[in-house]
């Protein structure tokens, strides 16, 4: 028998209007610690997820004079019809803020407002939200195997890296040619290039650990030096102390 991928049921104006309330009501309960508030905002965070993970939330491309643009699931305009096409569409429930939009083979962001206006140049071949982040992955036409990450309409890497993992502790794990990096962003935006034979952090309140040739070591926040553990074993306790003040690249928590 022939497997078919079963595809989620488009999100309705009803639906969306049901989220929009538990979203207002969660927002009312959040500062209350009395028991029934406690429950109830528990029982909404539950219906939340049950509905964000149950439906197709995506806006959906419309076309009008041969030109596209996009509506969200409550049928609203938040791209008019003015581009070629898109890239990964907003999600309803993620109030996304930007899409890619192509014009004249080449994407841009553009605000999903229902004005559509270009927030950078139209100069990248493509752009690809980062699942769960402010990020951006963007490519150029002359080399489709590395890209550079852009945050509010600005290029913040080189155009370096070739894969990403997914957001987690507020940092982004990157690759490059059989090596790590991370870009972290919960105490202001750190990019660390892949170049380390492997990165990890132990959870919240920990810094990320950085092993290369076979030593650990750690990334100061200031300078973005890297320091291994013997490194830091040799400074004096002042050393040690004002690098501990200064912080290293660390999960949110721990900032």
């Amino acid at each position: 028998m022939e497997n078919k991928e079963e595809k989620m049921s488009k999100a309705t104006k009803e639906l969306a209007e049901r989220l929009d309330y538990i979203n207002a009501e969660m927002e009312k309960l959040r500062d209350n610690t009395d028991q029934e508030s406690e429950w109830r905002f528990m029982e909404l965070g539950q219906e939340h997820c049950d509905l964000i993970s149950s439906y197709d939330w995506y806006d959906e491309k419309f076309e009008e004079n041969g030109k596209k643009g996009l509506k969200n699931v409550k049928g609203e305009i938040v791209v008019p019809a003015i581009y070629d096409n898109f890239g990964m569409p907003g999600l309803y429930y993620m109030n996304t803020s930007c899409v890619p939009a192509q014009l004249d083979g080449k994407m841009a962001l553009v605000k999903r407002d229902g004005k559509g206006l270009p927030t950078t140049e139209f100069s990248y071949h493509y752009i690809e939200p980062i699942p769960y982040s402010m990020f951006y992955a963007v490519w150029q036409a002359d080399d489709m195997k590395h890209f550079a990450l852009m945050v509010g309409g600005e290029v913040i890497t080189p155009y370096e890296i070739e894969n990403y993992g997914c957001p987690c502790n507020d940092a982004i794990p990157l690759y490059a040619d059989g090596k790590s990096g991370l870009l972290a962003y919960g105490c202001g935006i750190v990019y660390v290039k892949p170049e380390y034979d492997e990165v990890y952090d132990e959870g919240f309140d920990s810094d990320f650990i950085f092993v290369k040739d076979g030593k650990k070591g750690r990334i100061t926040l200031e300078d973005h030096r890297y320091i291994t553990d013997e490194e830091f074993a040799s400074l004096s306790e002042e050393e040690q102390d004002a690098l501990h003040d200064a912080g290293f690249v660390c999960s949110y928590d721990d900032c």
